[in-house]
């Protein structure tokens, strides 16, 4: 495997004045570099003995005068380091203390400016970009509140739309280097083509199943993400993880429109394919990584083969990438559970307890990730799940029912996890313990099969063939 090049583009650059002891140099630094990269080189512009100092301690900080060190992991324009600023190398050991105040009122004053929730150049930046799109996003229900017999021009219109705003996101993720307004731009353009789908079917085809729809617009979202990635590269896993939750929709939407199911029968399918997704979600994040793991010999000329040491850089730098992709397709598949759970919670019968079913599977599997993200991915939809089963559950019944069989069992369950909360983190459980979480997780898994004929109604119409 030949080590993939990496290029880093330094579009500004900050001239500092750097103070070391008794001396001092000018330099310009890029601005998107962390510190930690640039003190290598900043260090031999004071000399041979700067460098060997580094030996004597444990190293170098950067400080602002009367200032803590600054965090060697960020970067100067992250640091709101500008052109002409002082800064002070300093051994670590030996850091400059803090000034003291002879004026109350000033210090207090610098407090206030310096806080965490200060207003910044960067908040300014946030507020617009938001403000911007709120305002190109409200062109969607302009669109959609459209009169009779206008359906299919505001179809168009949106489409036209879309299309313009993924020329947008190509020339500023390609053209000015800014992969965040590329990808808002591709996100609108997302919304817009969802309605663009909807409004030219009901414009064109007036009969058509909300399921036919739902696959439609679906389709066409996954087609603007699939350019999304493309134009916008650097936003590859958000697209990744948008692309995965749409095209599980549009599955569902399929098997809705073609197996004429209900909304809950069409739920209880598709979730139970993203049961089994999820179960190739590490080897699929290993692929899009770009490793590729070396083929098993089968004969003795091949064990030669493949042997050559990968870099230890390009297996650290892609192993991050497997870790983000995991999040990426784990979020993905959960965005996509959240209202496949609902509509089988709230069908009451079956396919509520299939719900409840497939809510214990996802907290049982939570514990696998060593992510936050993919477990929380897991467990949002499974309290989803469960809040939506207990409300149906609660708004079905007597007040009597409600109270005992419904309010009860909710808060001992409630009063056991808040007991958990100081009784669990950090505790070894016996291996036994761990050995009949997974029997139970595999009991749970094979249920779901029997519950979903059950859900289908497949054994009253076995009945109904035995008369």
């Amino acid at each position: 495997m030949s080590e993939e090049q990496t290029q880093t583009r330094t579009w500004t650059s900050a001239r500092l004045h750097v103070v070391l002891g008794d001396r001092s140099v000018d330099i310009a630094v890029p601005a998107e570099v962390p510190l930690v990269d640039l003190l290598p080189a900043v260090l031999p512009q004071f000399g041979a003995e700067a460098v060997e100092a580094a030996a004597e301690h444990e190293g170098w900080v950067v400080q602002r005068l009367g200032e803590a060190p600054l965090d060697e992991e960020l970067t100067p324009a992250q640091l709101d380091l500008h052109d002409g600023e002082t800064i002070h190398l300093r051994p670590r050991d030996a850091q400059l203390a803090p000034l003291d105040y002879d004026d109350i009122v000033a210090g207090a004053g610098e407090q206030v400016q310096s806080q965490a929730g200060a207003w910044t150049p960067a908040r300014t930046r946030w507020m617009l970009l938001t403000g911007a799109t709120v305002l190109i996003a409200l062109g969607v229900p302009v669109l959609a509140a459209g009169g009779a017999g206008v359906g299919a021009l505001t179809g168009w219109v949106a489409l036209l739309v879309t299309v313009l705003l993924l020329a947008g996101a190509a020339l500023v993720a390609r053209g000015a280097a800014d992969a965040l307004i590329g990808t808002v731009l591709a996100g609108l353009a997302t919304t817009y083509v969802v309605t663009a789908a909807v409004l030219l079917c009901r414009a064109l085809l007036p009969g058509l199943a909300a399921t036919a729809v739902l696959t439609v617009a679906c389709s066409a979202a996954v087609a603007v993400l699939a350019i999304g990635v493309v134009v916008v590269a650097d936003s590859a896993l958000l697209f990744t993880g948008a692309l995965t939750a749409t095209a599980t929709l549009a599955v569902a939407g399929l098997i809705g429109s073609l197996a004429a199911l209900s909304a809950s029968e069409t739920a209880a399918v598709v979730l139970c394919l993203t049961i089994i997704a999820q179960l190739f979600v590490p080897s699929a994040a290993f692929r899009l990584s770009g490793l590729v793991l070396p083929l098993l010999p089968t004969s003795p000329e091949q064990l030669g083969e493949d042997i050559e040491p990968v870099p230890q850089e390009v297996v650290v730098e892609r192993g991050v990438v497997i870790v983000a992709y995991t999040a990426a397709l784990h979020i993905g598949f959960g965005a996509a559970q959240v209202p496949l759970l609902v509509a089988a919670a709230t069908a009451g019968g079956w396919g509520t307890v299939f719900a409840l079913v497939t809510a214990l599977l996802l907290m049982l599997r939570s514990r696998h990730p060593n992510g936050t993200a993919p477990r929380w991915a897991m467990l949002v939809p499974a309290a989803v799940a469960v809040m939506s089963a207990v409300v149906a559950l609660g708004g079905a019944t007597t007040l009597t029912v409600r109270m005992l069989a419904v309010l009860l069992p909710v808060l001992a369950v409630g009063a056991g996890v808040l007991w958990l909360v100081d009784v669990m983190p950090g505790r070894r459980l016996q291996p036994y313990w761990g050995r009949a979480v997974d029997i139970f997780e595999s009991l749970t898994a094979v249920a779901l099969v029997p519950l979903l004929l059950a859900v289908l109604g497949t054994y009253a119409w076995m009945r109904g063939l035995g008369g």
